[in-house]
């Protein structure tokens, strides 16, 4: 249980985070966090998505539809995010809290 909840505030960070590389629809950003993670961090994507709608609505991140095509030769809809400067900055303060949480843990667990 308190992984989960651990993990649910770092969600966010490493969402803005790999948008900040590059822009990437969602499924993309959940087989990125699972790579890049060594599969230790998987998310949902129904748990995933809404997380997304909550950046777009506060304006970290904008989605734009684009017509993709799949190997099958149809054609698929998808929202490529990008990161705004508004979620860079949240990204930053993300990053620092984390570090300070982290650091406080570090100091708890050596004395």
């Amino acid at each position: 249980m308190a992984i989960d909840t651990m993990k649910k505030g770092s969600i966010e960070m490493l969402t803005l985070f790999l948008l900040c590389e590059e822009d990437a629809y969602g499924y993309q950003l959940v087989q990125k966090i699972k790579e890049r993670s060594k599969g230790l961090i998987t998310v949902q994507e129904g748990s995933f998505y809404p997380l997304l709608y909550r950046l777009a609505d506060d304006g970290y991140i904008t989605g734009e539809e684009v017509v993709t095509r799949m190997s099958t030769g149809r054609s698929r809809m998808r929202v490529i995010y990008h990161i705004e400067n508004a979620g860079r900055e949240r990204l930053a303060s993300l990053k620092k809290d984390y570090e300070t949480v982290q650091q406080g843990i570090h100091n708890i667990l050596d004395s």
